[in-house]
C-alpha cells in the first residue's frame, strides 16, 4: 500500500504527538517535588522500608531513597517496622526509629530538631568543635555538645532522656536547666513536669541502638558487650523480636564476661535485668545481604537484528539495601577487559552493540561496604532467523464445513505466524492451477464471508517479505463443504431413564459432534417436544457437558449451535430422558421410624458452614450465611437453629444457604442448627453444633491531634 505525501505527514505528526504525550505523561508520573532554593544540609545515608519527607512550603509526603538530600526545616517521619540514618553537614548522625517524625531547623551555629513522636538517637561525635544539637518536644528543650543521647516519647506517655556518652543539658517548662551526664537516664513525667535523673548502672555497651549488621549466612553471631555492678550476682541479658518482650525470649544470666548468640535475619530488642533495675531497651536489625537477580538478556538468549548494532535494555532486580549498582558488559566471561563498566544507582540500562557474543554481570554494594557480584549471563547477537513457513491450523486438513454455517457465519482460517503479513490463497485444484480467492493478510487469521458452493477446496499461506515479494509456503489442507443437516448427539443413548442418586454422585454427561465453525454450544432441555419452554440451558465451548442439577421427571434434550447475537444456527435432532427417583429403605433421624420404599430417597446432606464444632467470633460480623450441600428432588429446604433445645429461628430456602442477620437472636455461647426436606411429611434432619463468641469491649480511645506540629 502507498501513501501520498499528505498522509505521510499526518502518519509523521500523530506519532510525533504519541511521543510527545508519552513524555509529558512519564514525567509527571516521576518527577519529585520542587524544593525551590531551600539550603541542602544533609543526607539519608540509610533507609529501611517506608522512609517519606514533606518541605516546609508543602502538605505532600514523599517517598524517599537512599542518598536523598534533605533541606533546611524538611519533616521525617518513618513508617511501621521502617528506620532511617541522616547525616548532616556538619557530622551530626540522627538515628530515627519506627513511627517517629521530627522537623530540621538549621542556623548558623546549632542544629536545631523538632521532635514530634517516636523515638530517634543524636550525636555529634567531636567532628564540628562547638556546634551544638538543640531538640524540642513542646515545651521541653535538651541541648547536646559531644555527644550522644537518645528521646523517646510516644503520646500520653513520659519522656525519657539517655546519654551515651557526653553531657546533655534539659530545660522543661520555663525550669531552671538540669545536666544529665553519661550514663544516666531523665524521666519527665508527662502529668506533672517532674524531671528524674537516675544513674543507670546497667551499663549496655554493644550493639548499639539501632545498629544494623549485614551477613550472607543464615545466622549471624552477634556479641553482647555490657558494664555491670560486680555486686549484682543476678543479671539477666533478655532477647526479643518486639519491643514488648512477648513470644521467643532469650533469657539468660549473664556475667561481665560478655555474651553470644547466633541470631537469623530480623530486627531485635535487648536489656538487661536484674533485682534492682532494667536498662533502657536497644533495638538491631540483622539484614541477609544478596546478589542482586539479572533479567534481561536472559541466560543464553539469542537477540536476532537485521541492523548492524541493535540497543541491548538491560535490566536486574532492584536491592533495597544497595545504593548503587556496576553493570560489566564483556565479550569474555572472565572480565578482564569489559565493553561497558558503568556505576548507576538505577537498575537498568541501554547500550548499542553489534553482532557477537557477550557475558554481563552486575555488582552492588550493601551499607557496609561488603561486594555483592551477580552470577553471570551470556547472551548472542545475531542476524535474524529466516522466518518459517505458516503451519496451518483451522480448518484441519479433511474437514466436512455445513453449507448453511458457511453461508451464514463464513469459515475462520487460522495458521502460525513468523512474520507480520501473508498471503491467502484458496482453489478448487490441489496443485492451484486456479485461484479463486487471494488475499494479503495482516496476521494469521482470516475470517472468509464468500459464498461457497457445496465442493472440496484447498488452501495454503505464503509468507510475505519486507519488500513485499513471497517467501516460505505452507503445506496444503482441504475442505469439504456440503449439506449435513443437524448436529449428531452421541450420549446419552435415545429414551435412557437415570436414577437421581446417579445424577446427584456422578452427573449425566452429554456429547455430540465436534464442528468446525467457530462457536458457542448450547445444551437446551425442555419438558415438552417442541422447546416452547426451555426448562434448563447449558452454555459450553466444548462438545460436552456434565450436568449434575436435573430433578426427577421426563425430559427431551438437543444441542444447539448459536450465533454471536444468541440466534441459534443448526441445531440437532431431539432425545428423550428421563430422571427417576432413587427407591431405597430410609429412617427418620428425629424418631426412628422406618420411611416406606415409595418414600423418595432423601440423601444425606452435608452441612458446609458452620463446620461442627467451629467457633465464630462475631464482633465485626453483621451476618451468618449458614450452607450446606443439595440433595436431589429437594425443592425446598427447612432450616431451623437453636439455643439448647429451644427453636429461637426458622425459616423455608428453595437455595443451599440461608443469610441469618437477627444476630440479637445470638449470645456468647454453643448453638445448633439443622437442616431438612420442607416438602415430606417425616423429613431426616442433619444437625451440627456452632459457638459464638465475642471480643472484650475496649475503652473508647480519643485520638488527639496538635493543629501546630511546630513553631518557628
Amino acid at each position: 500500500m502507498s501513501y501520498s505525501r499528505f498522509e505521510k505527514w499526518i502518519i509523521v505528526l500523530q506519532i510525533g504527538i504519541l511521543f510527545l504525550l508519552s513524555g509529558l505523561l512519564y514525567y509527571e508520573m516521576t518527577k519529585r517535588l520542587d524544593a525551590g532554593d531551600a539550603k541542602i544540609i544533609g543526607t539519608i545515608t540509610f533507609k529501611q522500608r517506608t522512609v517519606q519527607r514533606k518541605y516546609a512550603s508543602r502538605v505532600v509526603w514523599e517517598d524517599m531513597e537512599q542518598h536523598f538530600p534533605l533541606r533546611n526545616k524538611d519533616s521525617i517521619r518513618t513508617a511501621t517496622a521502617a528506620d532511617a540514618e541522616i547525616t548532616l553537614n556538619d557530622g551530626t548522625k540522627i538515628q530515627l526509629n519506627e513511627n517517629s517524625m521530627i522537623l530540621l531547623n538549621l542556623d548558623e551555629d546549632k542544629t536545631n530538631i523538632d521532635f514530634a513522636y517516636g523515638s530517634l538517637s543524636a550525636g555529634n561525635n567531636g567532628n564540628s568543635g562547638d556546634s551544638k544539637i538543640q531538640i524540642k518536644t513542646g515545651d521541653t528543650s535538651v541541648s547536646v555538645g559531644n555527644g550522644d543521647v537518645k528521646l523517646s516519647k510516644e503520646e500520653g506517655k513520659n519522656l525519657s532522656i539517655s546519654v551515651d556518652k557526653g553531657e546533655a543539658e534539659i530545660v522543661s517548662l520555663g525550669k531552671e536547666s538540669q545536666k544529665i551526664g553519661t550514663d544516666e537516664k531523665a524521666t519527665l513525667q508527662d502529668k506533672d513536669g517532674k524531671l528524674e535523673i537516675k544513674k543507670q548502672e546497667l551499663k549496655q555497651t554493644s550493639p548499639n541502638d539501632l545498629a544494623r549488621f549485614y551477613t550472607q549466612e543464615n545466622f549471624l553471631p552477634v556479641t553482647f558487650e555490657f558494664l555491670l555492678n560486680p555486686s549484682d550476682k543476678n543479671t539477666k541479658i533478655e532477647i526479643a523480636q518486639n519491643s514488648s518482650f512477648t513470644g521467643n525470649v532469650v533469657f539468660e544470666k549473664i556475667s561481665n564476661t560478655g555474651f553470644k548468640k547466633s541470631l537469623k535475619e530480623g530486627v531485635y530488642y535487648w536489656r538487661l535485668k536484674s533485682n534492682e533495675e532494667s536498662s533502657s531497651i536497644r533495638k538491631f536489625t540483622i539484614y541477609k545481604t544478596k546478589s542482586v537477580d539479572l533479567v534481561s538478556p536472559s541466560n543464553s538468549q539469542k537477540i536476532g537484528t537485521d541492523e548492524n548494532t541493535v540497543y541491548i535494555n538491560f535490566l536486574w532486580t532492584k536491592s533495597e539495601l544497595s545504593s548503587n549498582y556496576k553493570l560489566e558488559i564483556s565479550d569474555t566471561n572472565d572480565f578482564e577487559k569489559p565493553i561497558h563498566s558503568t556505576t548507576t544507582m538505577v537498575n537498568s540500562l541501554s547500550f548499542p552493540l553489534g553482532k557477537g557474543k557477550y557475558f554481563w554481570r552486575v555488582t552492588s554494594t550493601d551499607p557496609s561496604g561488603t561486594k555483592l557480584t551477580s552470577i553471570t549471563y551470556g547472551f548472542s547477537v545475531m542476524d535474524s532467523e529466516k522466518p518459517k513457513a505458516p503451519n496451518l491450523f483451522n480448518p484441519p486438513s479433511g474437514t466436512n464445513i455445513d453449507f448453511v454455517l458457511a453461508e451464514k457465519k463464513g469459515i475462520r482460517f487460522n495458521w502460525s505466524a513468523s512474520s507480520s503479513s501473508h498471503e491467502f490463497l484458496l482453489s478448487q485444484s490441489p496443485k492451484f492451477e486456479s485461484v479463486i480467492l487471494q488475499k494479503s493478510v495482516d496476521g494469521n487469521i482470516l475470517d472468509l464471508k464468500e459464498k461457497l458452493r457445496p465442493d472440496i477446496y484447498y488452501w495454503k499461506v505464503i509468507l510475505k517479505n519486507k519488500d513485499g515479494s513471497l517467501g516460505e509456503s505452507s503445506s496444503t489442507n482441504s475442505f469439504e463443504i456440503k449439506t449435513l443437516g443437524t448436529i449428531k448427539l452421541h450420549f446419552p443413548k435415545e429414551d435412557i431413564s437415570i436414577s437421581s442418586k446417579d445424577v446427584y454422585t456422578g452427573g449425566i454427561s452429554f456429547g455430540w459432534e465436534k464442528l468446525s465453525s467457530i462457536g458457542n454450544y448450547q445444551l437446551q432441555i425442555s419438558t415438552d417436544s417442541g422447546f416452547s419452554k426451555i426448562h434448563k440451558s447449558y452454555p459450553t465451548a466444548q462438545n460436552k457437558i456434565t450436568v449434575k442439577d436435573l430433578e426427577p421427571g421426563e425430559y427431551v434434550w438437543r444441542i444447539a449451535l448459536l450465533n454471536s447475537d444468541n440466534s441459534i444456527l443448526i441445531s440437532s435432532a431431539s432425545q428423550k430422558l428421563t430422571i427417576v427417583h432413587s427407591q431405597i429403605s430410609s429412617k427418620n433421624l428425629d424418631t426412628g421410624e422406618s420411611i416406606s420404599e415409595e418414600t423418595p430417597e432423601i440423601l444425606d446432606t452435608k452441612l458446609i458452614f458452620p463446620a461442627p464444632g467451629q467457633i465464630l467470633n462475631m464482633t465485626k460480623s453483621n451476618s451468618i450465611r449458614f450452607r450446606w450441600s443439595p440433595v436431589p428432588g429437594i425443592k425446598e429446604y427447612r432450616f431451623r437453629l437453636f439455643n439448647g433445645k429451644k427453636e429461637i429461628y426458622s425459616t423455608l430456602a428453595k437455595t443451599t444457604q440461608v443469610d441469618f442477620k437477627k444476630l440479637d437472636l445470638l449470645d456468647e455461647g454453643e448453638f445448633h442448627w439443622t437442616v431438612a426436606s420442607a416438602d415430606s411429611e417425616k423429613p431426616a434432619e442433619n444437625t451440627s453444633t456452632f459457638k459464638v463468641e465475642l471480643d472484650a469491649i475496649l475503652e473508647e480511645v480519643e485520638v488527639l491531634s496538635p493543629d501546630v506540629q511546630y513553631e518557628e
